[in-house]
């Protein structure tokens, strides 16, 4: 029987060592194997697997995060039963102990065995086990069961004390099969920026794609291609002539091994990629000529590669405006068959969850065809990315309550993506505080699947959206990734002109992981 489980305890006067060992004690003899596992550990204790050092939490926590993720996904495998064991408050950490504690179950997606010390009393330890466990909980990590060290005689009233908190409880020398029955049956939904960011990357380094990068002469460009190159997340093609990018990369100590560098000056390929831009464009009257000179614009040229299948995705606008990027995919990438609707979707990571928002950037004012279209592509790319789509069309009223123009509308896209998608999970119209609160959405809308466990949320107009997604990223703390454009038949992303190094990484990644879902070319 495979279990998996992180073992936290109180404070330093908890014997963590000893209860951990029964523990993974009483899981060995479930399970043929048990994988021992420390996020952090400056030790390497015989047979258990170490995260990371505290030397290396202290000069990035946020890396660490991550390399404590892949350490433990590639340690335990699909089926092993494994033990996770805390910090045990001796450290340079000590002070946040219990909050790191929280943070790499939470990031683990594994329940919690909290320990406590019961040697000042039943009371004391209930109490204890109360204050922590509620501390842990506000940090988006589940505790399952509760296990007492230092009891003595005073065992039965401890279990007693402890079990009065409505959790499967022990006390040090029990047969624990209750615990590891509670964290067997613990099904843990937390999803964390750390543990989203992390599949994210194992997700692109599942079936590597090729990226093409029009703006070389940006310095960000360069650094982000390094990165991706460095973590093996995509194959990258940089536009521009060698010798000068290779210059500007070595300057700034920027290590280009394994990125391409494509010249937008080669004859041959600037007049196969002209000649085809002039055939596809014939209808509107482009010359040959008109299409030499549409081709010296990298997202021109870089768009053209992508369809003609010299690269599965592009990347563009950190030093041009959204519609230098997407004019032209739409004139010859174009919206995929069923939509006639290019739209922007941000993926919002926050400390729990993550979020769709869309439309976030492109059509202000969309009329309910094209609502249908970004609710119907919104599914997709939730899917694409891992997230069980439940739409939410949003509006100022939920359900019947309201009329007027701007609901209408709402209600008239909603009715729209019904018949061109019946097995959607969808509400509309619906407030948000009805799509996101099981409490409010039971009173709001009685019997929806949707209200309050909406996961996609599209806006009536670009006004709302765009001021929604940065009113949660910057007063939430969420992480926003994108915006990506959806509805086309090959991936096109747009990057804001202020951009920093890191999310023109995730923008290449998201880009790279959309293009799993596409074939190529599509000449």
């Amino acid at each position: 029987m495979s279990t998996r489980l992180y073992v936290a305890s109180v404070d330093s006067a908890s014997d963590l060592r000893a209860a951990a060992q029964a523990i993974v004690d009483a899981a060995a003899r479930r399970s043929d194997q048990v994988t021992v596992f420390r996020p952090l550990c400056d030790s390497q204790p015989e047979g258990d697997i170490v995260g990371a050092s505290y030397q290396a939490f202290q000069a990035d926590r946020e890396l660490t995060e991550s390399t404590i993720i892949t350490a433990f996904e590639s340690a335990v495998g699909e089926n092993d039963s494994a033990v996770a064991i805390g910090t045990d408050h001796t450290g340079v950490t000590a002070p946040i102990d219990l909050l790191l504690d929280a943070q790499f179950a939470a990031d683990l997606a594994l329940p919690v065995i909290l320990v406590v010390d019961a040697s000042a009393g039943p009371e004391r330890a209930r109490g204890l086990a109360a204050t922590a466990a509620d501390a842990l909980a506000g940090h988006h990590a589940t505790v399952v069961g509760l296990l007492a060290t230092g009891a003595g005689d005073r065992a039965e009233a401890t279990r007693t004390a402890l079990a009065g908190l409505g959790l499967p409880a022990a006390v040090l020398g029990d047969e624990l099969g209750t615990l590891l029955d509670a964290a067997g049956a613990a099904t843990i939904t937390t999803r964390t920026p750390a543990r989203f960011s992390n599949e994210l990357m194992a997700k692109a380094q599942s079936q590597l794609r090729t990226i093409v990068l029009p703006e070389s002469e940006d310095l960000r460009i360069l650094e982000a291609a390094s990165i991706v190159a460095a973590r093996g997340v995509a194959k990258v093609i940089l536009l521009g002539e060698r010798e000068r990018v290779l210059a500007d990369a070595s300057a700034h100590g920027f290590d280009l091994t394994g990125v391409e560098i494509t010249s937008m000056n080669d004859p041959e390929r600037v007049e196969r990629y002209a000649a085809k831009y002039a055939e596809l464009r014939a209808a509107k009257g482009i010359t040959l000529d008109e299409a030499r000179e549409a081709m010296r614009d990298g997202a021109y040229f870089g768009t053209m590669m992508v369809y003609l299948g010299g690269a599965d995705g592009l990347v563009s606008g950190a030093n041009h405006t959204t519609a230098n990027t997407i004019r032209p995919a739409l004139q010859f990438i174009k919206t995929e068959p069923d939509t006639h609707t290019v739209s922007g979707a941000l993926l919002m990571s926050l400390a729990d969850r993550v979020l769709l928002f869309a439309d976030c950037a492109v059509t202000p004012n969309p009329t309910p065809e094209q609502l249908a279209d970004i609710a119907i592509a919104s599914d997709r790319t939730a899917r694409l990315f891992g997230i069980e789509p439940r739409i939410a069309m949003l509006s100022y009223s939920t359900g019947a309550s309201g009329k007027g123009p701007d609901v209408d509308l709402v209600r008239e896209g909603f009715e729209i993506t019904r018949s061109r998608a019946p097995q959607l999970a969808i509400a509309g119209p619906i407030q948000f505080d009805a799509a996101i609160d099981e409490v409010v959405g039971a009173k709001k809308l009685p019997g929806s699947p949707v209200a309050g466990r909406a996961t996609v949320f599209v806006f009536p107009d670009l006004n709302t959206g765009n001021n929604t997604y940065k009113a949660v990223q910057r007063t939430a703390g969420a992480l926003a990734i994108g915006p990506l454009l959806q509805g086309l038949r090959r991936p096109v992303n747009d990057l804001s002109r202020g951009a920093l190094v890191e999310d023109i990484v995730n923008t290449i990644i998201m880009t790279a992981i959309q293009a799993q879902g596409t074939p190529s070319p599509l000449a």
